[in-house]
């Protein structure tokens, strides 16, 4: 029961990251140069994050719940 719950968050977590990355990238084309690198570098560490978080509940590390 409590695995289940704990993937559907999991799954809304990564969606928002990945919602925030493309928001990122798109405010990055709408500013300038200088402020557009760090939007990009933002964007990017939320893709990154969104999957090491979704592979990480995917892994079985529900077992360790489970005492």
């Amino acid at each position: 029961m409590f695995a289940s719950e704990r993937a559907t968050l999991a799954v809304n977590q990564t969606a928002i990251l990945h919602a925030a990355f493309g928001v990122l990238i798109v405010a990055g084309f709408l500013v300038s140069a200088p402020l557009s690198y760090g939007l990009y570098g933002l964007g990017a560490a939320c893709f990154i994050a969104g999957i090491v978080l979704a592979r990480r509940d995917s892994d079985g590390s529900e077992t360790a719940d489970s005492v």
